[in-house]
């Protein structure tokens, strides 16, 4: 009887792992496509998460797993307000995309 408790216990513990791994990954393509121009960096935030590296006026956001090289990066104008977007990943050449004003 308590190998089996234990043996749920260890199962759900591990399902809930999972799931908390996976919320907090929100770099998707089409999380990326739903950010549009003039969009404030407040629903950025809640569309794709916290950026990995938040620099004045661009956000750069990579995947968790670091053997996924894509990359989106987000520009912002002085009023926090979304101008441009580049989503690159050198593994889907064919995915690469810009949009607004990209340096």
């Amino acid at each position: 009887m308590k190998r089996r408790w234990a043996r749920h216990a260890a199962l759900a513990a591990l399902a809930a792992g999972l799931l908390l791994a996976s919320a907090g990954c929100q770099l998707t393509r089409q999380n990326y496509l739903a950010v549009s121009a003039g969009m404030p960096a407040q629903e950025v935030e809640k569309l794709l998460g916290a950026p990995r590296y938040r620099l004045d006026e661009e956000w750069v956001y990579t995947g968790d797993d670091p053997r996924d090289l894509t990359k989106a990066s987000i520009y912002f104008n002085a009023d926090r307000r979304v101008i441009g977007k580049c989503w690159r990943n050198p593994e889907k050449p064919w995915e690469n995309h810009r949009e607004g004003e990209v340096p």
